[in-house]
């Protein structure tokens, strides 16, 4: 239609001119109108994108305030490219619903602007204000309705009634929104009942401002470590968020969690906080079937005799960090368990602590000075073994049984104290490395217990 019209006027033109009419100027201004009109369209399609990436960041915003109340944590960050580069995150919650985030760095919205300094964006933000409550903001003041309240950005719960009075109801958070209509800049905050005109969306002859540099957006950046995840305003506010829960212990098997609550949730919130864990000094888990996985327990203080006693299933636990013994028969009869970690705080494991395991690889720290007896007995799997340079005495039958084990490093220099039976029906083969220093000593002590010890050379 545009170009129809424009061949309408040119046809005029020339019709009431001669037939030597130069018309190399109605053709370059034909040009202009085009190209004009080509720009026009681009900065309207460029604002409507803006406006909706601005609403959905409102949206993300009031997500994010509402999950800093309710003590959400988020779960994963995820990168939202275009062409190849990163313009927004995806952010995964353990309760919130997921939310997309676009930021504002390297002005990436603001590219098609060379000068725009007439030009206008509201900047959406929160604060908490003096009764703990998130309120919007704009342009850093507050966003009043139209009897001047502020507007909440998050719920508030009701009050509980009081000698047989009614309770207060919860007031509810209210999101704004915002529209661009001829070239400017509205905002509702009753979901689109009303609109307040605010400033020029456009400016004289740009976008968004000469290069874009603010790129126009509610966030700043988006930045995490391995803790928390940061989410730096436009406004220069930052809401952090927390990337797993900072007080109740998020168990990877249920079954266990159910057992750990049944016990020992002390005020019935369905969760175990870690201060409940840490209050536990008793443990017993004798002969549950059905526990699989234990990494929680390190949040634990009590590890007890026959604690995790035939519990045929269990293949991973993590222990507590402090403890100072492994006690009797805590992990005997444990077939499945292959994945665990002794901690440099144990002087003492005692006997039958982990027999019949199914371990693979056994390091323990130069804290251990004794190992019991059959503590490690009957392991069919083990077939590595590191023992630290600090024990002095390794009880009858420790590693008696361990059919696949061909590999022992010993690092004491001197000889620990060894009773009977301690390799008995060990692999044929089996191999005992010793300091190169203490090779002899080891060679009259250990002789009728090993065939071959040969020296090593240890850090």
């Amino acid at each position: 239609m545009k170009r129809f019209l424009l061949s309408v006027v040119l046809a005029t033109t020339l019709a009431l001119t001669s037939c030597q009419f130069d018309d190399s100027d109605i053709w370059d201004k034909f040009g202009e109108m085009e190209e004009s009109i080509r720009d026009h369209e681009q900065r309207i399609s460029a604002l409507e994108e803006l406006c909706k990436q601005m609403n959905t960041n409102i949206e993300a915003l009031q997500t994010l305030v509402d999950a800093l109340e309710k003590r959400d944590y988020v779960t994963n960050v995820s990168e939202v490219r275009s062409n190849g580069e990163v313009i927004g995150y995806t952010i995964s919650f353990a309760y919130s619903d997921t939310i997309t985030i676009y930021h504002g760095e390297d002005g990436k919205d603001g590219a098609n602007g060379t000068d725009g300094k007439d030009g206008y964006t509201p900047q959406i933000g929160v604060m908490k204000d003096t009764d703990n409550i998130y309120y919007w903001t704009l342009d850093g003041e507050w966003l009043l309705d139209g009897k001047g309240n502020k507007i909440q950005a998050n719920g508030v719960n009701g009050t509980d009634g009081t000698n047989g009075s009614n309770g207060t109801n919860g007031t509810n958070g209210v999101t704004p929104q915002l529209k661009i209509e001829n070239d400017y800049w509205y905002v509702s905050y009753d979901n689109g009942a009303t609109w307040e005109k605010l400033g020029k969306a456009t400016g004289n002859d740009g976008l968004n401002g000469e290069n874009g540099e603010d790129g126009d957006s509610i966030f700043k950046s988006v930045t995490q470590d391995d803790e928390y995840v940061y989410f730096n305003l436009a406004d220069g506010t930052m809401i952090t968020l927390p990337k797993h829960d900072k007080e109740n212990i998020q168990f990877e098997d249920l079954q266990v969690k159910a057992i750990c609550c049944k016990n020992w949730d002390t005020n019935n919130d369905g969760e175990l906080s870690y201060a409940e864990a840490t209050a536990v000094t008793v443990v017993d888990f004798d002969k549950n079937k059905d526990i699989i996985a234990f990494t929680e327990f390190k949040y634990f203080t009590g590890v007890t005799d026959f604690c995790f006693y035939a519990c045929l299933n269990l293949w991973k636990i993590e222990l507590p960090p402090h403890i100072t013994k492994i006690p009797h028969q805590a992990f005997d009869e444990c077939p499945s368990l292959m994945c665990i970690s002794i901690p440099n705080s144990v002087i003492l494991i005692e006997g039958y602590a982990f027999r019949s395991s199914n371990l693979k690889t056994l390091m323990l720290p130069d804290s251990v000075i004794y190992i019991g007896q059959s503590a490690f007995g009957q392991s069919e799997s083990l077939e590595i073994i590191t023992i630290g340079k600090g024990v002095t005495e390794i009880d009858a039958g420790a590693f008696a049984n361990c059919v696949e084990l061909k590999t022992v490093y010993c690092r004491p220099i001197v000889p620990p104290t060894i009773g009977y039976d301690v390799f008995y029906d060990t692999n044929t083969n089996l191999r005992i490395y010793v300091p190169r220093a203490s090779i002899e000593a080891y060679k009259r002590e250990w002789s009728d217990y090993a065939a071959i010890i040969e020296p090593y050379d240890f850090e």
